[in-house]
């Protein structure tokens, strides 16, 4: 079988007496999206922090593409190619989609922030970027100012950014929150596609989304995957139904 790209292994971490996250192990496989759901407070969150670095576990290690990168922080993780978006936006409003995208491209390749401007006139850079922003579709809005995006535009933007990593895994949160039916088909459409360039771990709670789109799903509830398997598997689980998905949720 093909290595992980994602590797997730009996990931630990307690606040006080409290277990955030309970020895959850995952992968994540070569063009596949892996979903991740699971009731607020389930821990989420908290999961995708460690995964990202962001948060350092009690006991467990995570793997990018065989590497353990457990000690390591987000910054190192995003160079090795984990592309995190959706969590916290760091689009910044000021500036237009291309500049957004030319930023993401010069941090990528360690390049200072400083020298900013005359990279705007770096042709390599300003490629790359058109690049990145035509694979979302924002072709048409690159001399747009973020701040003045539609909420589901801005979603694209975030992934363009992500996709200036060259990423070998993205890790989504919630990347439909806040759309509405047609901006939801259209990212659907859209991580459907992307998950050719590299496999996705997706954190949604637009079931509809995640049915269409998951090879496979992961049940997180209290801090513990109570369950994992294709979208047929977890909607025939007894304890999935009790504990989240629920009757309307099946039909």
């Amino acid at each position: 079988m093909t290595e992980p790209v994602l590797d997730v292994r009996n990931l630990q971490l307690s606040f006080g007496a409290l277990k955030a996250t309970d020895g959850v192990s995952l992968t994540l496989r070569p063009g596949e999206i892996h979903a991740l759901i699971g009731p607020n407070g389930a821990g989420k969150s908290t999961l995708i922090g460690l995964i990202a670095g962001t948060l350092t576990p009690d006991a467990g290690q995570v793997f990018l593409s065989g590497r353990d990168v457990t000690g390591t922080d987000v910054v190192a993780r995003a160079r090795a190619g984990l592309a995190r978006s959706f969590q916290v936006s760091a689009v910044a409003g000021e500036l237009t989609v291309l500049q957004n995208v030319v930023l993401a491209v010069q941090g990528a390749r360690g390049q200072s922030f400083r020298f900013f401007r005359p990279a705007l006139g770096q042709a390599d850079l300003c490629e790359a970027a058109e690049a990145h922003i035509a694979r979302v579709g924002l072709s048409d809005r690159r001399a747009v100012q973020a701040g003045d995006l539609a909420h589901g535009e801005r979603r694209r933007l975030e992934l363009a950014m992500a996709l200036a990593l060259c990423p070998r895994a993205f890790v989504l949160d919630e990347p439909m929150a806040g759309m509405g039916p047609d901006g939801a088909r259209e990212m659907t459409a859209l991580l459907d596609d992307l998950r050719h360039e590299a496999p996705i771990l997706l954190v949604e709670h637009d079931m509809d989304a995640v049915f269409a789109l998951a090879d496979r799903v992961s049940v997180l509830v209290s801090g513990r995957v109570i369950a994992s398997g294709t979208v047929a598997e977890i909607r025939a689980d007894a304890e999935v139904q009790r504990a989240y998905l629920g009757e309307e949720m099946l039909e």
